[in-house]
């Protein structure tokens, strides 16, 4: 299997004809700040690791995860290009000579203590150490620095490798230690045991080991990466998060496995007319027929803004023989393959419709709003044969609103009774994100909080808010209509499901990776990123995965 990941790798990370590390390489490591002894034993103890000699009864191992690098050096032409790493010497910081805040010229120094010859120094920072950029958009990184040792290579200057990771366990675990502790964002799935029973040093452990492969396939800036070469995607870092089969976002995968995820994320290099994503079904009803979509608007919103999602709810069953491909009324005909798939003669097509906007301009319940709150809202739409769909202006905070969601969709009892029964309606609630967390919940049209910061795109309808509320209430619709009481299509625990559409974020077209959208279509005149056309001339970008293949 770690070979089968990395077999394409050629076909993913561009060679920029640079240098790789080879030869016997010593990896020093430099402690800033204290680490308990059992701590450090954890980090020398993975090295070694690397290139231990290890039996078929030890399998799945380090050292072979580590061999899979070996595919890179196998295609660049030179024959001398292998690679031998072992733990050098190790030097103690305790005493906090540089202070407790860190600059990057900083790390630099401290990495530049140890030998600079067929080497990468990695510095290490303790718990209590703020490192700039650290929990902000990074939780370690690599790079190289000129040597100032005496002995230049036939008197030329040379360059040397170093890496630093930081213990994220008292400033922020949930970024930098997932899934060892709560994810900051996202599914909120229960934390693993970490396997070392630390959760701050296992967590630099996954960080070192993908810099470890970024640095030695790309140790001074051009050798194998993709896109920019200031952000760059390298080798362990396609797909964040994944470390075992199956896994999605908020679940780490089927795990003893921790793989080498350098192989390419294969799902954005499907083609859009692809079946979409199966998951299991749990026997429940789905929602069929004739469908009301009512709009209940919380806060101000100006026409223009209210227009562009009235638009695309009329576009998701739009048949104007106009509207060119792709279509938002394509992207949504995928959802019908989980119908075909219910055994049951009386499931009716889905037909969805825009039918009543209601308005809440004076913040009927204030502007900080409960879940209890949402549901109060969504109940002012019709209860029957209806999905109320509760929008919140950007001044409106909502519970769990940026620190874990940018919307959410669920089911209540519903206060009408059909043939003296009791019955439930279907609402989603979204928020303009554009005040408040526009680089969680509207990205790619704003930089992102975390991660690669590439430049932001132009959103198709020239608001960064609305754009991104629209993608959110399109995942948030395929997963309604395909899971809309708990019991439907979906994938992992039912309190925290992977739905349709939510499987793979941050995905809107081919070629996508961490800190790129994937390749989307542009609007000549305004510069605009879209995927998808609507009625009257609309653009909007909607979530890939709908109709991809696993």
């Amino acid at each position: 299997m770690l070979n089968e990941l990395v077999q394409d790798q050629s076909q993913l990370l561009s060679y920029h004809n640079g240098p790789l590390l080879s030869g016997k390489i010593s990896i020093n490591l430099i402690w800033y700040g204290k680490f308990k002894p059992s701590q450090k034993a954890i980090i020398s103890d993975f090295i070694t690791s690397l290139s231990a000699p290890s039996s078929q009864n030890d399998q799945p191992s380090v050292a072979a995860w580590w061999k899979t690098t070996e595919k890179y050096y196998h295609l660049t032409t030179s024959k001398k290009s292998t690679l031998s790493i072992a733990l050098g010497r190790q030097i103690l910081d305790e005493t906090y000579s540089l202070g407790k805040s860190l600059a990057n010229k900083q790390i630099v120094q401290l990495a530049s203590k140890g030998d600079q010859m067929n080497a990468i120094n990695v510095v290490l920072t303790a718990s209590d150490v703020a490192v700039e950029g650290f929990c902000l958009s990074r939780c370690g990184t690599h790079g190289s620095a000129s040597g100032s040792q005496t002995g230049h290579i036939k008197g030329k200057n040379y360059k040397f490798a170093y890496i630093w990771v930081g213990n994220s366990e008292t400033q922020c675990p949930g970024y930098c230690a997932w899934p060892f502790h709560q994810p900051i964002y996202g599914p909120q799935s229960p934390p693993l045991v970490a396997p070392n029973n630390d959760v701050g040093l296992d967590g630099m452990v996954i960080n070192l080991a993908s810099l470890l492969a970024g640095t030695a396939t790309n140790p001074f800036g051009n050798g194998y990466f993709q896109g920019p070469k200031e952000a760059p995607l390298e080798a362990a870092s396609a797909c964040t998060g994944v470390y075992g089969k199956g896994a999605y976002p908020g679940y780490a995968g089927n795990l003893l496995w921790i793989l080498l995820c350098s192989a390419a994320r294969r799902l954005a290099e499907s083609d859009q007319t692809q079946q979409p994503l199966l998951f299991q079904y749990h026997n429940g009803p789905l929602l069929t027929g004739k469908i009301s979509v009512n709009i209940i608007w919380y806060g101000n919103f100006k026409p223009a803004q209210r227009a562009i999602v009235s638009d695309f709810i009329t576009s998701l069953s739009s048949t104007q023989p106009t509207t060119a491909q792709p279509s938002v009324a394509t992207w949504w005909k995928a959802t019908e393959k989980y119908y075909h798939l219910v055994k049951s003669k009386k499931t009716a097509p889905l037909a969805l419709s825009l039918v009543t906007q209601i308005s809440d301009e004076n913040y009927s319940l204030g502007k900080s709003l409960s879940n209890k709150q949402i549901v109060q809202l969504a109940s002012k739409g019709g209860q029957k044969d209806a999905i109320n769909v509760v929008l919140t202006s950007s001044d409106v905070a909502v519970e769990g609103f940026c620190s874990s969601r940018c919307g959410t969709h669920g089911s209540s009892m519903s206060a009408q009774k059909i043939n003296g029964k009791s019955s439930k309606f279907a609402y989603i609630w979204v928020g303009n994100s554009e005040t408040q967390c526009p680089g969680q919940c509207a990205w790619p049209f704003h930089q992102p909080i975390y991660g690669p910061q590439s430049p932001p795109l132009v959103a198709p309808n020239n608001d960064v808010g609305l754009d991104g509320m629209v993608i959110n209430l399109a995942s948030l619709l395929a997963g309604t209509v395909t899971n809309p009481f708990g019991n439907g299509y979906f994938q992992g625990p039912k309190e925290a499901p992977l739905e349709a559409a939510s499987a793979c974020p941050g995905v809107y077209g081919k070629g996508a990776y961490p800190g790129y959208a994937g390749d989307l279509l542009v609007d000549a005149t305004t510069g605009a990123s879209y995927n998808a056309h609507g009625v009257d001339g609309r653009k909007y970008l909607l979530p890939l995965c709908l109709i991809l293949q696993p």
